[in-house]
This record gives structure tokens, sequence and C-alpha cells, in this order.
């Protein structure tokens, strides 16, 4: 009786509080879970029925010949917008940056006036040479002193790009070389050459005389030492750091600190007698080796920027005559490069930026420096020894001297011309063979050229008729042209590209990728789940 009461209770609670689950109901809960595993077609029909690309809704619920043509339409049109987003892309690949006018009138007082190297025709004179050997060799004889000028003309004519003129020198003077295997041809260039004392007469800047041997300093060039005015890369510039250099071109802003000697000259004027005028004193003849050195008298004059060494071979023949003038007008032309492309590699964007080298003949890095130095490297590998003309890196080897002038003379043939990139129409194989591989030394990103006008003509002035040659730089121009390599083709430009050509075929956008990751991530989780069902 207890027992019946208890379970009576039990089904009153049941039927009052407990929810009641009908047969309908039962199926009605089965449906949702059926609904969740649809099938794939169903659900990539369903995607074409709400796709935000275009034409894309009209297949889902269309006849078999309207699929037909806008599956067509919808083809012809992502191979179009593929075609022409792969040329896009070839674009962005192969023209990365490009180099265009910046300003045709850049303010002259915004970059130094540019360095003049000049190198007298005198390389080795003739009494302080015999004074060097005759501690070597006794010179007795005037057989001895013509063998001894042989070598001295083979010193002064070891020089880029003329070293084959030393080969008669070298062939007639062979047997004294191994003589001189203690002499330090570093120092006996310096000794033999004329001090400065000996070779201006008279400086001026902007019109006021100046002290020439405080202007110019002692200059290292592949022509052998020489004399340079406003130059970086002289002695009396080369300890001012990178950043001083480019403070000096402009290339940065300028601190409130400047390294003691590293100020360059700047000029706001323009035309003769507004730059730099140097008198040159006569030629000592005496001293001269005459058709054994590169020029018989005078000097050669080189333009270039203070951060470069001067290009041997590129100088002016002022001539060491009474009255003569050379009148030399600039141009500079700058080259900069914004910093957006030194996100790109090297390879990408085809220079060089200061910072990125660092070269052992000097701590910045230049096209034209870099080719010194893979000179100077071949006749290291070849000849196992230093060229005098530069700073050598503390590596073991032995400076080149006397002895190894047969070596050099030798060797030096390989370095006239470059090698071009293989394949390069128009050179013949012999000369390939006998080329120079320097392709590691691409251009400057940074790059100050001069163009320059000329004109030797005689001076009516008697100042210059008595100092002899008489040398004039000044600008041509009020300004300068400058040049600005940038990025033409950045990847915000690919993407805003892309995007357009897929606006106009497709109707495409970024929430269309989106869209149709979703889809497809639908799609793969439902036959995951009826797969497994």
């Amino acid at each position: 009786m207890l027992a019946n009461d208890g379970f009576q209770r039990w089904n009153t609670v049941r039927r009052n509080f407990l929810p009641r689950m009908s047969p309908a109901a039962v199926q009605l809960s089965v449906g949702r879970v059926t609904t969740v595993a649809k099938s794939s077609c169903a659900l990539i029909d369903e995607y074409t029925s709400h796709s935000t690309v275009h034409g894309m809704r009209y297949i889902s619920k269309a006849s078999l010949l309207e699929k037909v043509f806008w599956i067509t339409m919808l083809t012809i049109c992502g191979l179009s917008a593929c075609y022409i987003g792969n040329d896009l892309w070839l674009k962005f690949r192969s023209m990365p940056t490009q180099l265009a006018v910046k300003d045709t009138h850049v303010p002259l007082y915004e970059f130094p006036f540019p360095s003049i190297t000049i190198c007298p025709a005198i390389k080795v004179k003739k009494t302080k040479a015999f004074e060097y050997f005759s501690k070597y060799i006794s010179i007795d004889n005037d057989t001895i002193k013509t063998e001894l000028m042989y070598v001295m003309s083979a010193l002064s004519t070891m020089q880029q790009p003329t070293y084959f003129r030393m080969a008669e020198y070298v062939e007639k003077s062979k047997h004294l070389l191994p003589l001189f295997r203690d002499i330090n041809l570093t120092d006996f260039m310096l000794t033999t050459l004329p001090t400065c004392n000996e070779l201006f007469g008279r400086c001026h800047w902007h019109g006021e005389v100046i002290s020439c041997c405080e202007a110019f300093s002692l200059q290292r060039t592949e022509e052998g030492f020489c004399y340079s005015f406003n130059s970086l890369t002289s002695e009396a510039g080369k300890h001012c750091p990178l950043s001083e250099v480019l403070e000096n071109e402009g290339i940065v802003e300028e601190d409130d600190y400047m390294y003691p000697g590293c100020q360059l000259r700047r000029n706001t004027a323009v035309g003769t007698v507004t730059g730099l005028e140097v008198f040159l004193y006569k030629t000592n003849m005496s001293e001269s080796l005459g058709l054994g050195q590169r020029d018989k008298d005078g000097a050669r004059v080189m333009i270039h920027t203070s951060y470069q060494f001067p290009n041997a071979g590129d100088g002016i023949w002022l001539r060491s005559e009474e009255g003569r003038r050379l009148n030399i007008m600039i141009s500079p032309v700058i080259t900069v490069t914004s910093s957006r492309v030194k996100d790109l590699s090297v390879a990408t964007r085809g220079c060089v930026f200061p910072d990125e080298r660092e070269l052992y003949i000097y701590h910045v890095y230049t096209q034209s420096s870099c080719l010194i130095q893979c000179r100077m490297e071949f006749i290291l590998f070849t000849c196992g020894c230093h060229m005098y003309f530069f700073v050598t890196p503390d590596d073991g080897k032995p400076m080149c001297g006397i002895p190894d002038l047969p070596c050099i003379n030798h060797n030096t043939r390989h370095i006239r011309m470059l090698t071009p990139p293989k394949g390069t129409p128009g050179f013949e194989s012999r000369l390939i063979r006998d080329s120079l591989d320097c392709s590691q030394c691409i251009p400057t990103c940074y790059e100050t050229t001069h163009e320059i006008e000329m004109e030797s003509s005689p001076d009516q002035r008697t100042s210059v008729w008595k100092l002899f040659s008489y040398l004039d730089v000044a600008y041509g121009n009020l300004g300068s042209k400058k040049y600005q390599r940038d990025i033409t083709f950045a990847w915000t430009d690919l993407l805003v590209a892309l995007g357009g050509v897929a606006n106009l075929f497709l109707g495409f956008s970024i929430l269309s990728v989106a869209e149709f990751i979703y889809w497809m991530v639908k799609i793969c989780v439902n036959k995951f789940i009826r797969l497994y069902k």
C-alpha cells in the first residue's frame, strides 16, 4: 500500500513538473542535427547564391544556357584579371626604382665646392733620386746614371691606365732592379716628389689670397702622390668619419659638432675668378725626365667629389708656359636616393648606400673607389704585394718594391678593361679573357658628378706671366641639377593596382576573399561531419 502511494506521487510529479517529449518534438530535434551536415553541392549552391563576386549569383538558379553563359564570362574575366595581374607583378619585380629630376636649380651653398687635385708632371726629381739611390749603389759613371734614369722613368710612368709605358724602361734596367730590394717605395716616391712650396706660387679663394700649402694636402691616387684642395680622401681629411662626409655633402642633416679639419669650403658665386685660382711656378726642367715621364712639364688637374679618389687618366694637362691659363667651369649634377629604396635588396635597387660597405682604401663606399681597390687586389693576387699608392690592410703582405716592377708591368694589361656581363655582344673573346672582373663594384646611391667646360688660352695679366701656369676653377651656373632615385611601384601601389583589376573584371575585394575562405571552411567541416557520422 505504501509502495503504491509512492509510485502514484512520482507519476504526479513527473506529469506536472518534467517536460514531456512528443514524437513530433523528437523528430524535430533529429531534424536539427541532420541539417548541419548538408551536402557539399548544396553548400556550393548556397555560396553562389550569396557571393559578392559579380555574375556568380546567376549560376545557382538558372537554365543550362544561362549557366554556360555566366560561367564563360566569369572564366574570361578571371583569366583577363590574372593576365593583367601578372603583368603588374612583373613590373613590380623588374622596375622597382627610377631616376627622375627632383630639382633643376639647387642652390650652390647646399653642397661643398668640388675637390681639385693637382698632380705635378715630375713624379721623381732626378737630384733627389740620385741621392737616394747612392745609399744602395755607387753612382760613379754615366752608364749607371743612365740606367738609374730608366728606373726613375719606370716609376714615373707606373700609373693607371698607362702602365704599358713603363715596359721599355723596365726592360732596359732589369739587371739593376734586384739591387734595390730594401728600398721602401712609398718613402722613395714621397722623398722625390716636388714639395708644395716648389709647385705652388700663389692661391686665391673667392678672390682673396690664401696659403696654398694650408689649402692643399697630400693626396693618394693611382697616378702617384698629388695635392688636393677640399678633399676628404686626402691625408688631411681621411680621418673624418662617415657622418661628417654625409653632412658635408648634404645627404644627412648637420649636427652641432664638427670634427676638426672636416668642414669643407662652399661657394655661392659664378664665373671666372670667383672660385679657386692657383698660380704654379715654372717647371724646373733640370729635374724633369723628359720623355721618361707622362707629361714633360706642368701638372694634371682632376675634378672630383670630396669623398672620392681622383680618377687617374681623367686629368686635364696644365702646361708650364708663360701666361698659360686653364679656365674650368663646373656644373654639378647630384643624385640622391629616398630612404624607401633602402628596404629593397642591393641587387633589386642596383646601388649601394655609403654605410652599407666599407673599403680598406677608404671607409666611404663609392663605385670609383671600389674599382680602384679591385685593381689593387688583382695586383696583390698576381704579384703578391700591395701597390704603394694607397693605405694597405694589415694582412702580412709586403709592399711592392722596385724588383716587382717586371711583374707589375706584365700583369697590369689585365686591368685596363672591365669584364662586361656574360653574353654581351660586341666584345672579342681575347679582350674578355684579358679583362678584369669587378662586377661587385656597383654604383653608389648618393653621387655627385661634374660637367666640365674648359678653355686653355694665354692670359694678359703680368702676374700670370711671372708665375707661368694659371688655373681658374669656378661654377658655371647659379644652381645644380638634382636627380632622385625612388620606388616607382611600391607594394602598396601593387596592391591598389591588383585591387582595381580585380574589381574591374570580377567586382572582387578583400571581403570577397574572406567570404570565399569562410565558405570553403564551411564546406570542409560539413564534409568531415558527413564522413564520420
